[in-house]
């Protein structure tokens, strides 16, 4: 449970490498201010060879994060999934975060924590899917392994949805990508668009915005907006 001022202090986790320079600045100016965030990465303090044990195998939808050095990996869920475990409970034990974010999209229902998780695997399907309903649904993803999993996952909602790939993590050449993508979304004739990985950034989100002309869904936005809402109404509680 969430009390009083210990709401200062969040955990974020993400499961490449802290921080996250490219994600929880941008985050930053959606939460409230004073927030003291406390970052910690499942690969902290392991080079990019060191990582390999963690990469997605053959055949397997991997999901993708950034790097200190600033470059990609595709990791393995399920071999990803116990440092994400050991990272989330150092947050809480050692850094004494009151909440949990987690900076990744997949499905993390199998962390566990005397604290509030932060799931965007179940909260960004549940916004999304309800918001789509009825409409022609958009998706970019940060990878084009992950295009049917993700088509499939919405087809399970009743929404048929069009699915493509823009990588965050290319540089300059992402706002090319965001822009293909855009496109495609744009002659699928897509009424809303949900941009899926938090590394994806704003002038991503702009130039999609303005190629398809409909409303687009930042995840990091999103996810910002929604822990502010889980602070600002723990504040509330505590103070009656």
């Amino acid at each position: 449970m969430i009390h009083g001022e210990a709401t200062r202090r969040i955990g974020m986790v993400t499961i490449g490498q802290a921080p996250r320079d490219d994600v929880v600045p941008a985050m930053r100016a959606y939460l409230p201010a004073g927030l003291e965030i406390v970052e910690r990465g499942a690969l902290d303090g392991l080079g990019r060879d060191e990582t390999r044990p963690y990469w997605a195998g053959e055949g397997e939808v991997g999901i993708v994060t950034r790097l200190r050095d600033g470059s990609s990996v595709l990791l393995s869920h399920a071999r990803i999934l116990p440092a994400m475990q050991a990272t989330t409970d150092a947050l809480v034990r050692d850094d004494g975060a009151e909440l949990v974010v987690v900076l990744c999209g997949a499905d993390w229902s199998a962390l566990r924590s005397e604290r509030l998780i932060v799931n965007p695997g179940t909260l960004f399907p549940g916004v999304i899917g309800s918001l789509a309903a009825g409409r022609r649904l958009g998706i970019i993803k940060p990878d084009a392994g992950q295009v049917e999993k993700e088509r499939a996952r919405y087809s399970r909602l009743g929404i048929d949805a069009t699915v493509t790939a823009a990588s965050p993590y290319g540089g300059d050449e992402r706002l090319e990508l965001a822009r293909a993508a855009a496109e495609r979304l744009r002659e699928a004739g897509c009424e809303l668009v949900w941009m899926t990985c938090v590394g994806m950034d704003g002038p991503m989100r702009d130039i999609v915005a303005r190629t398809t002309g409909v409303p687009v869904i930042l995840a990091h936005a999103l996810l910002a907006r929604i822990v502010t809402e889980l602070l600002e109404g723990a504040a509330i509680g505590a103070a009656v």
